[in-house]
């Protein structure tokens, strides 16, 4: 296991433990892994190119924003 991956398993870990009511699919849509298309409705961004710095970037941003509010 590469450096990000434990970094995006340990976020991953830590939001899960502050949320526990939320199922695993909730937590990684909610921390920004998955995505949906920019221009599309209900559909999924195919997220296999991005790299594991930008999925660390994309966490990031949005435990700024639940911690800001």
């Amino acid at each position: 296991m590469i450096e990000e991956h434990r970094i995006i398993l340990e976020k991953l870990k830590i939001y899960l433990d502050q949320n526990p009511s939320q199922r695993f699919g909730q937590a990684i849509f909610n921390l920004g892994i998955n995505e949906f298309k920019s221009n599309e409705e209900y559909q999924l961004r195919d997220i296999y190119n991005d790299n594991d710095s930008d999925i660390i970037e994309r966490i990031e941003k949005r435990l700024e924003l639940f911690n800001s509010k």
